[in-house]
């Protein structure tokens, strides 16, 4: 019974946050290009992995404290490669698509594409953690995903249909690399407070906790905002 709650855990996330994106698109999307769309966010993480490693191996940043080493690595080593790639599958896939013809369909796109990236993640760190992992992942992780995937589609949907420049994309994507970094950096910081008393150690984790959980709800308030505003723009245009 054990098995299939960690199993349903693993999948289930993916299943409900593209069911979210899918349903705020009031021009609903072709299921197969948000299929494709799924299928490459999950390929994205072979190259992922490979890039990581590469940047990992280079040993930058290792004579330096532990704290601004984690915030590094967290930022350049992961959130930059993951991000970017995530990036190449709405760049180089769906918005060659003519389905995405509108602003909403850069977040529907965008969320999808973290989403192939996250399950895949998200299988291999539940079969090594079990249970426990598949909670925390179900409730943190994989929304997280979702919700800067939909910032790097949204930059996209906007320099393509609203005229903004180039560089606006760029700025998404440092956007989502930051706030993937930082989300990484308080759970790792989270979890290397054991080397500290058990009064700084509490603080720590409080302090932390306050701020993953701020930066959670300004992302998940940014998102209903920006799907309500999009919205907007698609009756106005019906």
């Amino acid at each position: 019974m054990l098995h299939i709650v960690t199993v349903i855990l693993t999948f289930l996330p993916t299943l409900v946050l593209i069911t979210f994106f899918y349903k705020r698109d009031m021009n609903r999307e072709p299921r197969k290009t948000l299929s494709i769309t799924l299928l490459y966010g999950g390929l994205a993480f072979v190259p992922v992995v490979i890039v990581e490693n590469i940047l990992s191996n280079l040993g930058l940043m290792t004579g330096t404290s532990p704290i601004l080493f984690n915030f590094y690595d967290m930022i350049v080593n992961v959130a930059a490669p993951e991000e970017t790639f995530k990036l190449l599958v709405i760049l180089l896939y769906c918005a060659r698509s003519p389905a995405f013809d509108e602003p909403m369909d850069g977040l529907v796109y965008g969320a999808a594409a973290a989403l192939g990236f996250a399950t895949v993640e998200n299988i291999l760190y539940v079969l090594e953690g079990g249970l426990g992992t598949a909670i925390t992942r179900a409730v943190l992780s994989v929304p997280s995903h979702a919700f800067w995937g939909a910032i790097l589609g949204y930059s996209v949907g906007q320099v393509r249909f609203k005229q903004r420049k180039a560089g606006f994309v760029v700025s998404g994507l440092l956007i989502a690399i930051l706030l993937h970094g930082l989300f990484n950096f308080f759970l790792i910081t989270i979890e290397d407070t054991g080397a500290y008393t058990d009064v700084v150690a509490g603080f720590m984790i409080l302090g932390l906790l306050f701020l993953l959980f701020t930066v959670f709800a300004l992302e998940i308030v940014w998102i209903l905002r920006t799907i309500k505003r999009l919205r907007i723009e698609q009756q106005q245009e019906m």
